[in-house]
C-alpha cells in the first residue's frame, strides 16, 4: 500500500528553534509514525473492510482485509480507481452518494455490490463519517464496507413473500379489513370493496363498527373485541352494513395478531358473504317442512335413507300404520315388523337396485298396528343433491291386501266367464242335433253306396280295377268330410285356449250356413249370402269366430220361427280398411226401450234364454278388436253387425 501524503497527525519544525527544540521535533514525528503504525496494524485486524480517504475524498488507506477482498493494490484503487471494484450498475449511483456527501459534509451510507477477487460479486453496506478539527473543518474520512449479501437475499425474499401476500390479500375471494387494535381500520382488500361498497381512502382510520355494524350488533361486536382479546379468534355468522344501508348475513372470521410477548399488535376481521346460502338454506327449511307436511297427509306410506342405506325417516301414516316410533323404525328396526317369510326377499329387492342406483319394486308382508299382516307394495327411486351427489333413496308404500283380494276374485270371474262361453257353445249343440245328424248322415250314406258300387266293380267275371278304384276314392272323400263335420263340432265343446290363425271370413260364414242350413229348413226359414270376395285374410281365432256366428244366426232362427222369414248374412269392407260383417233377419225384432241391454251378461228376452250368448259374443269381437252392435231394420226385424279389423294381432287377449 502506498504510504499516505502525510502522517494521520502532522506537525511543522521553525529554523529558529534551538536544538532541544530540534531534539522534540525529532522525536515526535517518531512517535506519531508509531502511533500511526499502530493505528494501522488495529485496522488490518478489524474483520471488516476498513477505509479513510482526504478531504477531497480521494482514498489515502485501504486495509489489507479490502486489498486482498478486491484483490487490487493500493496504487489501482488511488484516484477514484477503487470504482473497478464496483458492479457496473451500481457505480453511478455510489458515485453521486459520494460526491454529495463530500460537498454537503454529511455522512455516506449507501448500498452497492462490490466484486470479490475471484470475480464474485456481493451486496455491501458502505458507510463513512467525516472526522473534523476543532474548526468543524473536515480533515479526514473513514469508513467501512459490510457484506450484507444473506441480508440482501433475506430482504428480497421477504420482499418476495411481502408482494405475494399483498396479491393474495388483494385477490382473496373473502373479504379482509386489516384493524389496529382499536378496531380502526389499516387496510381493506377488493372484495372488501365489493362487499360493502366502501373505498380504501374511505374507511382507513375510521372504526370498523362506525361502517358496517348494525346498531342492533355494536354490543355483539363488543364481545367479538374482548372474546380476541382473550383467546385471539372468534369465528360467528352474524349480519353486517353496506355502505347503501343494506344488510348482508356474513360469516366473520376474527383473527388477533400477537408478539411472543402476547401482546395483541394487529386484527385480521374476514367476512365471507352467506347471504345466498342463508336463503337457499330458509327454502330448504321450508321445502323440507312443506314435504314434512305433505308427507305426513299423504295416502301411503313414505320412507328415506340416507347413502349408507340405512332408513332415517318415516312419515306419519307410516308410525300410525306400525304403531311404532321414529326411534323404533330408523336404522334397520323397520325389518322387525316385516313377515319373517319376506324379509329375505326384501333384502333381494333393496340391496341390488340401491348399489346400481336403480328404481325397485317389491311386495312384501308388513304388520299392522293391530297384529295383521298386510301386503304392501313398495317403489324407491334414487335421490341426489343439487349439486347432482347421490342422498340416498326415497320410496312409498302402498297396501294392495284388498287389492291382491280383488285380482283373486277377477280371476274367478274369469273361469266362470270361461265355463259360462264353454256351456254357451254345449247348450247351442242341442239345438243342432238334427243339422250334425243330416250333415254326418250324408257322407256316411254317400260312402256306403260308393263301398257297394266298388264291391260290385270288384265281383264281376271281369273285375273292373280302375271303376272300383274310383269308387273307393269317392269313400274316402265322403269319411273325410264327415271327420271334418266332426272335429269342428268337438272344437265347440272343448275348452281350448284361444289359437288365433290367418283366415278367410267368408269361409267361416259357409261353414256355418252349411252347419246351420238344416235347422233353418225345418222352420221354413231361407238362409242368402252376399260375400265380398275381395276381401283380405285376418288373424284371429276360428272356434270363437264360430260360436259369434252361431250365436247371431241362431239368435235370427229363433226369432223368425213363426214367420217363415228370411235371413241374409253379408260380408264387406268398410271406408276405413275394416271387415264388417251382417247378420239381418225379418222377425220381431228388438225389445223397445232396452236395445242397449241385450248385450248385458244374464240379460234375456227368450224363455229358454240364458243371457249369456249375446255378451259372451261382444267379449269376443272385442277382444279381436272389433265391434259388435244391433240395430232395428226399417220393415221389421233386426240386423246384429260386427267389424274386425283387417290386421288384428295374435296376441290379443282371449275372449272368455
Amino acid at each position: 500500500m502506498q504510504r499516505p501524503r502525510s502522517s494521520l497527525h502532522e506537525t511543522s519544525a521553525r529554523p529558529e528553534d534551538g536544538k532541544e527544540e530540534r531534539s522534540r521535533v525529532t522525536e515526535i514525528p517518531n512517535d506519531r509514525e508509531r502511533r500511526e503504525l499502530s493505528l494501522r496494524g488495529v485496522m488490518d485486524t478489524i474483520p471488516g473492510l476498513v477505509w479513510s480517504a482526504l478531504p477531497d475524498g480521494d482514498v489515502e488507506f485501504c486495509n489489507q482485509r479490502w486489498l486482498d477482498y478486491t484483490g487490487m493494490s493500493f496504487n489501482e484503487i488511488k484516484a477514484w480507481g477503487w470504482t473497478a471494484a464496483i458492479h457496473p450498475q451500481d457505480i453511478t449511483g455510489l458515485r453521486e452518494r459520494w460526491q454529495a456527501a463530500l460537498v454537503q459534509s454529511t455522512s455516506l451510507e449507501a448500498e452497492a455490490r462490490m466484486r470479490r477477487a475471484d470475480g464474485c460479486y456481493r451486496w455491501f453496506l458502505i458507510q463513512a463519517v467525516p472526522l473534523r478539527d476543532p474548526g468543524r473543518r473536515i480533515i479526514r474520512w473513514y469508513g467501512t464496507n459490510t457484506d450484507i449479501e444473506e441480508l440482501k437475499l433475506a430482504q428480497e425474499e421477504l420482499q418476495k413473500q411481502t408482494s405475494r401476500l399483498d396479491e393474495l390479500f388483494e385477490q382473496a375471494p373473502e373479504a379482509v379489513a386489516v384493524l389496529s387494535t382499536e378496531d380502526r381500520i389499516v387496510r381493506i382488500n377488493k372484495e372488501f370493496t365489493r362487499m360493502f361498497g366502501y373505498e380504501s381512502d374511505e374507511v382507513v382510520q375510521r372504526s370498523i363498527n362506525d361502517l358496517i355494524v348494525p346498531e342492533a350488533e355494536i354490543e355483539s361486536s363488543g364481545a367479538y373485541t374482548r372474546l380476541l382479546k382473550q383467546g385471539g379468534r372468534v369465528e360467528v355468522e352474524t349480519v353486517r352494513r353496506r355502505k347503501d344501508g343494506t344488510e348482508i348475513d356474513v360469516s366473520l372470521l376474527a383473527i388477533s395478531v400477537r408478539t411472543p410477548s402476547g401482546e395483541q399488535v394487529v386484527n385480521y376481521a374476514i367476512y365471507r358473504d352467506i347471504t345466498e346460502r342463508k336463503r337457499a338454506d330458509e327454502r330448504l327449511r321450508e321445502s323440507e317442512a312443506r314435504f314434512q307436511a305433505m308427507a305426513d297427509t299423504a295416502p301411503v306410506l313414505i320412507w328415506m335413507t340416507g347413502t349408507d342405506a340405512l332408513c332415517n325417516y318415516f312419515n306419519k301414516p307410516w308410525l300410525e300404520f306400525t304403531g311404532r316410533t321414529m326411534e323404533q323404525e330408523v336404522g334397520t328396526g323397520w325389518i322387525g315388523g316385516v313377515h319373517p317369510d319376506d324379509v329375505q326377499g326384501c333384502y333381494d329387492g333393496f340391496l341390488p337396485a340401491f348399489h346400481a342406483r336403480k328404481p325397485f319394486r317389491m311386495e312384501y308382508r308388513l304388520r299392522r298396528a293391530d297384529g295383521e299382516y298386510r301386503w304392501l307394495m313398495e317403489s324407491g327411486i334414487p335421490r341426489y343433491t343439487g349439486a347432482g351427489e347421490f342422498a340416498g333413496y326415497i320410496g312409498s308404500n302402498i297396501d294392495i291386501t284388498d287389492l291382491k283380494g280383488a285380482a283373486a276374485e277377477r280371476q274367478r270371474l274369469h273361469q266362470l266367464e270361461a265355463d259360462l262361453a264353454h256351456m254357451n257353445r254345449v247348450s247351442m249343440m242341442g239345438e243342432l242335433t238334427a243339422s250334425l245328424a243330416h250333415e254326418i248322415k250324408q257322407p256316411i250314406a254317400a260312402a256306403l253306396t260308393d263301398a257297394k258300387t266298388c264291391v260290385r266293380w270288384l265281383r264281376r267275371d271281369t273285375p273292373d280295377v280302375a271303376e272300383g278304384c274310383e269308387a273307393a276314392l269317392r269313400m274316402i272323400h265322403d269319411a273325410t268330410r264327415a271327420a271334418e263335420v266332426i272335429d269342428r263340432v268337438r272344437s265347440l265343446y272343448r275348452r281350448d285356449t284361444s289359437e288365433r290363425e290367418l283366415l278367410d271370413i267368408n269361409e267361416i260364414i259357409r261353414e256355418m250356413t252349411v252347419l246351420l242350413h238344416d235347422k233353418a229348413n225345418r222352420t221354413a226359414i231361407s238362409i242368402h249370402t252376399e260375400l265380398d270376395s275381395g276381401l283380405p285374410l285376418i288373424t284371429a281365432d276360428r272356434v270363437q269366430l264360430h260360436q259369434v256366428l252361431m250365436n247371431l244366426v241362431l239368435n235370427a232362427i229363433e226369432a223368425m220361427k213363426d214367420a217363415n222369414g228370411e235371413l241374409t248374412i253379408t260380408s264387406k269392407r268398410t271406408a276405413n280398411g275394416q271387415l264388417l260383417v251382417s247378420v239381418s233377419d225379418s222377425g220381431v225384432g228388438l225389445p223397445v226401450g232396452e236395445v242397449d241391454r241385450i248385450f248385458e251378461a244374464f240379460f234375456t228376452t227368450k224363455e229358454q234364454g240364458t243371457g249369456i250368448g249375446l255378451s259372451i259374443s261382444r267379449r269376443i269381437i272385442e277382444s279381436h278388436g272389433g265391434r259388435l252392435w244391433a240395430c232395428a231394420n226399417r220393415g221389421g226385424g233386426a240386423t246384429f253387425q260386427f267389424t274386425l279389423p283387417a290386421d288384428v294381432v295374435a296376441s290379443s287377449p282371449p275372449a272368455a
